[in-house]
């Protein structure tokens, strides 16, 4: 009895790639907006401030949200499409499937999210200085916010593997 090999998943092409970034780019703005909204000012859901109205915090989470989600689009559809699928693709991150390319897709994405960070950074240090420490917390929130995209990102890619293998040959 021979086991049939498993298919090996084929190359993505970069439009499929960006296409996909794109899609990974906006489902992970809206978890990254929502998110950071709700764990933004926690105590204020567990200990109002006396006076205000018992609704309040989810008014001023409703109030903030459209800015939250105009930020983090802005933070990750320009990167998460035109500069990680062709960087991807041209350092192969993109090959294979499993675990290793989700790992390779994690430790790019963080890098090139910091870079973008630093490089933020770099422009708008002689405008306005951040405080100490800050910058460091930032950018260790920028490589996080890459790892995000490439979770999301992988797992876009996986479905759509999936989905073509069980398209009839």
């Amino acid at each position: 009895m021979v086991a049939s090999p498993t298919p090996s998943p084929r190359s993505a092409s970069l439009l499929r790639l960006t296409s996909m970034g794109l899609l990974a780019a906006i489902i992970s703005a809206l978890i990254a907006a929502s998110t950071m909204l709700a764990l933004s000012d926690y105590q204020s859901y567990t200990s109002p401030i006396a006076g205000q109205a018992a609704g309040s915090p989810f008014q001023n989470y409703a109030d903030d949200l459209p800015s939250a989600l105009v930020a983090a689009f802005l933070w990750y559809i320009p990167v998460g499409t035109f500069v990680f699928p062709p960087l991807a693709k041209f350092l192969g991150a993109s090959t294979g499937a499993g675990t290793v390319r989700l790992l390779k897709f994690a430790m790019l994405a963080a890098l090139v999210w910091l870079l973008v960070g630093e490089a933020i950074y770099l422009v708008l240090s002689p405008l306005a200085p951040a405080p100490p420490g800050v910058q460091t917390h930032d950018l260790t929130m920028a490589a996080l916010s890459g790892v995000l995209f490439a979770v999301v990102y992988d797992l876009l890619l996986r479905r759509r593997d999936y989905l073509l293998g069980q398209r009839p040959q």
